[in-house]
């Protein structure tokens, strides 16, 4: 398909615009989602208890206190697992959120439970520019739990262990940060082709919403950030919570509002996604 010329995105006013459009379809957003919150309840439950080690072991860091789980690849692997369940609720709403607001289809009265191959095409694609995101993190997570395992087989002091991997862990983590940044700044642009899955617009690739964003890497990266900062704040002050039977309760009722709540960034997808391919029309 053919794109126009890339311009520059209007960045204050579509983040502006992404909280305002939320604000006035709410009640459109309400009946899109709450049947997807009720089902996914009991499976993020489970599945925020399986994660209770990753929890502890990020604080342990932080406060230089020794950890080490049980199996670290298991929770690593239900990490991946509670995203992937995830999926088919958020794309559904997903979709539903971008042809509200491209194409003005509000969700009626009746029950929402969308899932046919524009929610599938969505949610795959969806899936892989996550990836990009979360790989730099969950490989600097993999070395130092390999890292940890050799110091532990060479001396049983857990603690000893533990100090031997810490600069290790810091240096991971420094560059894990480094790799996310940059991940983030490729996937603020590869996620304009989401909206046109969401319409149905086969013509709209990766490709194309690389180029049509050209020059535009970190006007989508902070509009991504803008929108997604008060959950942020509210998540990052919850990963202080260690009482096991706290973060059972708190982080599945987190985990079902950021399917309403991540549809500011959605939106904003949306009101970027019409400037860059829809303007000239």
């Amino acid at each position: 398909m053919s794109v126009a010329a890339p311009s520059k995105l209007p960045l204050w006013r579509t983040i502006g615009q992404a909280y305002a459009v939320w604000a006035r379809n709410f009640p459109d957003l309400v009946r899109t989602c709450w049947l997807w919150m009720l089902l996914m309840a009991p499976v993020l439950a489970i599945l925020r208890w399986w994660q209770e080690h990753a929890d502890i072991i990020q604080a342990a860091a932080r406060t230089g206190q020794p950890f080490v789980a049980s199996n670290p690849l298991l929770t690593m692997v239900m990490g991946i697992v509670g995203l992937v369940v995830m999926l088919p609720a958020l794309a559904s709403v997903a979709v539903a959120w971008h042809r509200l607001l491209l194409r003005d289809e509000h969700p009626g009265h009746g029950v929402y439970l969308r899932l046919d191959r524009i929610v599938a095409g969505y949610a795959i694609r969806a899936f892989w520019i996550g990836a990009i995101t979360l790989a730099p993190s969950y490989v600097s997570k993999m070395t130092f739990y390999i890292k940890l395992s050799a110091s532990i087989a060479a001396s049983p002091d857990v603690v000893a262990a533990f100090a031997a991997t810490r600069a290790t862990a810091i240096s991971m983590f420094a560059l894990a940060s480094l790799g996310s940044v940059i991940a983030l700044l490729i996937v603020a642009r590869l996620s304009l082709a989401l909206p046109g899955i969401a319409l149905g617009r086969d013509g709209v690739t990766l490709g194309s919403a690389w180029r049509v964003s050209k020059r535009n890497t970190w006007r989508m990266y902070w509009a991504h950030f803008f929108c997604i900062l008060p959950w942020v704040a509210i998540s990052d002050g919850a990963s202080f919570i260690q009482s096991r039977a706290t973060v059972t309760l708190v982080r599945p009722v987190m985990g079902l509002l950021w399917i309403p709540v991540g549809m500011i960034s959605v939106g904003m997808l949306s009101l970027a996604y019409r400037h860059f391919f829809e303007r000239r029309t």
